[in-house]
């Protein structure tokens, strides 16, 4: 066959797969919710597909995700909300199988994927789907870098579009995990993803107006390594939670037994755990275990009805157990002297000055565990302005090394 005639064929064979899945979209199209887009539920592999061939085609996908966070122990994602020029996909996961399709997609890096507020997304993702996210950006963080003051996706879409979308509270406390979804929450879910492209666009231009662009892209990187972090050991795991450093060691071995309780209950009844059971609830029970538990607040009938003699055995079998005693190593605290202070007085100054100046918060311009290395060891700071720290960014020593060198503060007298 003559290669002109294989060219014939190729093209014939494309346009006969671009009408098939005009044919599919037409056929699951969803109803339209505004004028400025609609979408496609997927709920079956065969569908998702064909999605997924049409997304690896573009340069540049929108992404969000809902969970059930609030409602399910342990959590998963609920909903996977993917759009590009044209298209909005809300697909339903048990559509997308094992993630591989996922795992390529989010993995390529010629293909942009635009995120708004990305930490939670990329832990959920590497969590379910074991998918590593290359090449992102982040709406979210791009709005800081611009000086906007409030970042939640509708004040951002607002600031910069002009647009109004509805952010119900009501949903945005909803159990993504039940099924039949009802329509305003898929016309909610759409919301989230259908204006992150034209978004990223209107924030990209003014970025490179302000020489920031490449600032959000690092930033938008290191959010992308972002990884769930795997339960600590059973023995350690209550640990999470704050103000347990205040109990006694026998109370501290009560807590501990109470922090096991719960999780199981948890698990058993697929409910989160602060909801079966309260951290204030459990530090009162950890102090008073013999205590009337009908007048406990946080134990109300429902509890004791189901688990109150599972309550009253792990309270008695813990008042039996040895006193708990944590044992942690600290690092060494380093010794401020007064030359140390003052200087990081004014290394604060500096940045706080600068902040005004780009009309960016403060805690952007350089890391507060970065200034404190430099105030009390300024002889390294060379070292600090030249070599990749993990706290502080590329972008930040290329632009103010040389000012931060520049200021008096590195002899023993600080003017």
């Amino acid at each position: 066959m003559r290669l002109s005639t294989c060219f014939r064929v190729l093209r014939s064979a494309a346009r006969e797969n671009v009408n098939s899945f005009r044919a599919f979209m037409a056929g699951l199209r969803g109803r339209t919710f505004t004028p400025e887009h609609d979408f496609v539920y997927i709920r079956a592999f065969e569908d998702w597909q064909k999605a997924a061939a049409l997304l690896k085609e573009n340069k540049a996908i929108a992404v969000d995700l809902e969970a059930n966070s609030l409602h399910y122990y342990p959590e998963s994602i609920c909903l996977i909300q993917i759009g590009c020029p044209g298209y909005n996909f809300i697909v339903d996961p048990e559509a997308v199988g094992d993630g591989e399709l996922l795992r390529e997609i989010f993995g390529d890096p010629k293909i942009e994927k635009i995120f708004h507020s990305c930490d939670y997304d990329m832990r959920s993702l590497y969590r379910d789907y074991h998918a590593e996210v290359k090449n992102i950006f982040d709406t979210a963080i791009a709005a800081q870098f611009l000086g906007s003051t409030h970042t939640g996706l509708g004040a951002v879409i607002k600031e910069y579009l002009g647009t109004d979308i509805v952010k119900d509270k009501k949903l945005q406390q909803m159990n993504w995990g039940e099924r039949p979804l009802p329509d305003e929450a898929l016309r909610y879910a759409v919301n989230d993803i259908a204006y992150l492209i034209k978004l990223s666009k209107r924030q990209k231009a003014l970025l490179k107006k302000r020489g920031r662009l490449t600032w959000v892209v690092e930033e938008s990187e290191r959010m992308a390594k972002m990884r769930f972090k795997e339960p600590l050991p059973d023995a350690l795991a209550f640990s999470i939670i704050k103000g347990w450093h205040a109990l006694e060691p026998q109370e501290l071995a009560v807590f501990r037994a109470l922090f096991q309780m719960r999780e199981k209950i948890a698990l058993r009844r697929h409910r989160p755990p602060f909801k079966v059971l309260g951290s204030q609830t459990m530090f009162h029970l950890s102090k008073h275990p013999r205590c009337d538990l009908s007048k406990v607040n946080g134990l109300g009938p429902f509890f004791l009805r189901h688990h109150g003699q599972e309550l009253r055995e792990t309270l008695r079998a813990a008042e039996k157990l040895p006193p708990l005693v944590i044992v942690e190593f600290k690092k060494e605290l380093p010794v401020w002297r007064r030359s140390s202070m003052e200087r990081m007085g004014k290394l604060k100054d500096w940045r706080v000055k600068k902040g005004e100046e780009l009309g960016l918060e403060p805690s952007l311009i350089w890391p507060s565990s970065g200034l404190e290395r430099l105030s009390l060891y300024p002889e390294k700071r060379q070292n600090e302005f030249n070599t990749p720290q993990e706290d502080v960014r590329d972008w930040q020593r290329n632009a103010f090394k040389s000012e931060l060198d520049a200021l008096p503060v590195w002899g023993r007298r600080i003017k």
